[in-house]
């Protein structure tokens, strides 16, 4: 991982993996390529197998390691809607650490989710919410759709407050066990490379449990 200075962008490697549903299981391994690749997962190496599960090891370019993920995430959701996230790894961080950060990226995304809540509530537009909140449409659609950039905690609840809404949570940094991440599977011994494009492609690695 390359330094960088604080607010500017950066590469960051991480590891995300997810469980498919039986839909998703028996899809084809290429369509499922396909469909990572359009949602923007180009800078992923992607293992599938064991059996029902997926794995993404990702060097993406971000601010922060928080929004890498957070729009990792948001990528593979949208072209697998099904996947649920289980496991997610950083190297050279210990696991709590690791069960805290997992813990602040869903915290964030239940907040953009009552900020989506309160829209449907009111009956606002992008434009309408953007004028209540004091923001732009733009940045109310990003949110809504679980990905903006540059987004923090701080900053979500005070868009709630402006919205008149109540918020209560903490961050435990000794997290309880519930958090722990899964060690289900070995590393992957085969993965795909990575590359700028997908045709072509007809395989993919397999990860083996």
């Amino acid at each position: 991982m390359s330094s960088a200075p604080p607010g500017s962008d950066m590469e960051h490697e991480f590891t995300l993996r997810f469980r498919l549903d039986p839909a998703d299981r028996a899809s084809d391994v290429d369509d499922i390529l396909e469909r990572l690749g359009e949602a923007g997962c180009l800078d992923a190496l992607v293992g599938i197998g064991a059996p029902g599960k997926i794995v993404l090891d990702f060097t993406r370019t971000a601010t922060s390691l928080a929004e890498a993920i957070r729009i990792a995430v948001a990528d593979v959701e949208s072209a697998i809607p099904s996947a649920v996230l289980y496991s997610t790894e950083v190297p050279d961080n210990g696991q709590e650490k690791d069960a805290v950060l997992m813990e602040k990226l869903a915290l964030m995304e239940s907040l953009m989710k009552e900020v989506a809540a309160w829209m449907d509530e009111n009956q606002l537009t992008y434009a309408g919410a953007a004028e209540k909140l004091g923001m732009k449409p733009a940045r109310v659609y990003e949110i809504t759709r679980m990905n903006p950039e540059n987004i923090t905690i701080d900053s979500l609840v005070d868009i709630l407050l402006r919205a008149r809404k109540s918020v209560r949570f903490w961050i435990e940094e000794s997290p309880p066990k519930r958090y722990r991440l899964a060690d289900l599977m070995a590393d992957m011994p085969q993965v795909l490379p990575r590359v700028e494009g997908w045709d072509g492609m007809s395989s993919a690695g397999m990860e083996t449990s």
